[in-house]
């Protein structure tokens, strides 16, 4: 690895001190912009809550909570383009005051950017560990604005931040009350550790890629909490409303729908499940280097036997108890019970081609074996496989064979 490599760079000084350096983005500006675009388009009609991407956009007025045409849209081609528009809008973007449209995890509608931004993360944490918890990625586009939020308490995440375009003015408060200045132009990276408070300036047209890094002790537990409430609601037959009881209350201790959950979460805590499901979600963000959400999986697609295939992404293992492992592969983790399961992953070498038939000979199965074809179609739906030969004349003859066989994988995956 070149001695110039921003992670050997930034290594010594991550979670200790910021630090600045030269480091190429995981993108380029046009790219980040056609996916602020792609994930702004439900937001033009009004704004949208509880999922992602979440998009807002900060004047010098404040969050407009349904910003509509103030948005980006197919009609600006060019983070300038849209710039000069919202300069000559309405509603507090005119010409005098500046503005940061922000849009909060959306590396997973683009699959083709959530993959390098992912393989960067990776080249870091190889040097400095792997977090825990999946990491925050968020995307700017901004002129003349400044963020204040992080001023108000230490941070809770440690931070890099990939300039694209423009400027961008970072001023961290050092202990003694004063501010420490760091200006980041394009082809620069930022790092501030957790425990900082900060505010940012965004000038002359900023881009930002932004990833944050957990790093408090409480994010760990609600992560967990999320996880038992998860399997709380599981247990219970129960609609997740509030009940009004009859007044006066009975006598005698809490409400016997409190009394329910209260068990619930009692006996999911002390059940297999909870620690199951933990090392399910752990491969996945193993896979992801902590990147999520996700990549949904692509369309099916029907095998033959002699549909070549390239193996292109390392799926990785985790065992699972007896004669059953978690496979785990950009994100998506899966069990895979049985013998015949490791039999067939070490056939699956990044890099190496091969046919459906000549895998199922190397692990002993017939060349129409249903259990190993459906697991090689899931791996081509995760992206860990490619067909390096087109497959369109096999999808009309065996499509209703193989998509039964595809839930019957889903279900238990491959069992020897």
């Amino acid at each position: 690895m070149s001695a110039t490599d921003w992670t050997e760079l930034l290594a010594p000084a991550w979670g200790k001190q910021p630090a600045l350096l030269k480091a190429a983005a995981p993108t380029d500006p046009e790219h980040l912009h056609r996916t602020v675009v792609a994930a702004c388009a439900p937001f033009r009609a009004g704004t949208v809550f509880r999922t992602f991407p979440q998009v807002r956009l900060h004047t010098a007025l404040g969050w407009l909570g349904a910003p509509g045409r103030l948005l980006p849209d197919a009609e600006d081609p060019t983070p300038a383009a849209y710039r000069t528009r919202l300069r000559r809008g309405p509603a507090g973007s005119g010409p005098d005051t500046g503005f940061l449209l922000s849009v909060r995890q959306p590396l997973h509608t683009d699959y083709a950017l959530w993959t390098s931004v992912r393989d960067s993360l990776e080249r870091l944490w190889q040097r400095v560990g792997l977090p825990c918890l999946p990491v925050e990625a968020e995307l700017t586009e901004g002129d003349d604005h400044t963020r204040l939020r992080g001023l108000a308490a230490p941070s809770d995440h440690a931070v890099l931040t990939w300039v694209l375009g423009g400027t961008l003015e970072a001023e961290l408060r050092e202990a003694d009350g004063s501010f420490r200045v760091l200006r980041a132009t394009a082809g620069e990276l930022l790092h501030w550790p957790e425990g900082s408070r900060w505010r940012e300036r965004h000038l002359d047209g900023c881009l930002t890629l932004r990833i944050s890094v957990p790093r408090a002790p409480h994010l760990a537990a609600g992560a967990v909490k999320i996880l038992l409430a998860e399997e709380v609601r599981d247990r219970l037959e129960y609609d997740g409303t509030v009940p009004c009881l009859p007044y006066p209350p009975p006598d005698g201790g809490p409400a016997d729908p409190m009394l329910a959950i209260g068990e619930a979460a009692r006996a999911a805590a002390g059940g297999p499940e909870l620690p199951a499901a933990l090392r399910t979600r752990w491969a996945a963000w193993r896979s992801s280097a902590g990147l999520e959400p996700a990549p949904e999986p692509r369309e099916d697609v029907a095998l033959v036997p002699g549909q070549r295939l390239r193996v292109v992404r390392e799926v990785l293992r985790q065992p699972d108890g007896p004669g059953r492992r978690i496979w785990a592969v950009n994100g998506h983790a899966f069990p895979i019970g049985g013998a015949a399961g490791e039999l067939v992953a070490q056939e699956l070498a990044v890099g190496r081609e091969l046919t459906l038939a000549e895998l199922c000979r190397a692990v002993g199965a017939d060349e129409r074996n249903a259990a190993v074809t459906a697991l090689l179609r899931k791996l081509y739906r995760l992206r860990a496989i490619e067909l390096t030969e087109s497959a369109e004349s096999s999808k009309s003859s065996e499509s209703s064979e193989s998509s039964g066989s595809a839930e019957r994988a889903e279900d238990g995956g491959v069992d020897g």
